[in-house]
């Protein structure tokens, strides 16, 4: 059984949007860092938050999006996804 990891956030952040194993139209999050306000690396004056995304199409190709260029799947989509990958572990089962 996996143990349950809790993660906190200082009271002075800003909340991330997503969060880690969230499936989006662009992969699965599989990291968030948070950038404060002026920071050097990032060149913005706000604080922003940075998803590390596992590629959908390539399990071998992590990209590191900001948080307005990820998309939330729909319902439907989410629903889409889901049931795939229920149908292709029943099929790995099987055989």
């Amino acid at each position: 059984m996996e143990a349950s990891k809790v993660v906190t956030i200082p009271n002075h952040w800003t909340s991330p949007k997503y969060s880690l194993g969230q499936i989006t139209k662009q992969g699965m999050i599989v990291g968030v860092q948070y950038y404060p306000p002026n920071n050097l690396l990032t060149g913005l004056c706000t604080e922003s938050w940075r998803y590390a995304v596992l590629d959908k199409n390539d399990f071998s190709e992590v990209a590191h999006l900001e948080e307005e260029k990820i998309h939330p799947l729909t319902p439907i989509e989410l629903r889409a996804e889901l049931e795939a990958e229920i149908e292709a572990y029943q099929c790995s089962v099987k055989y």
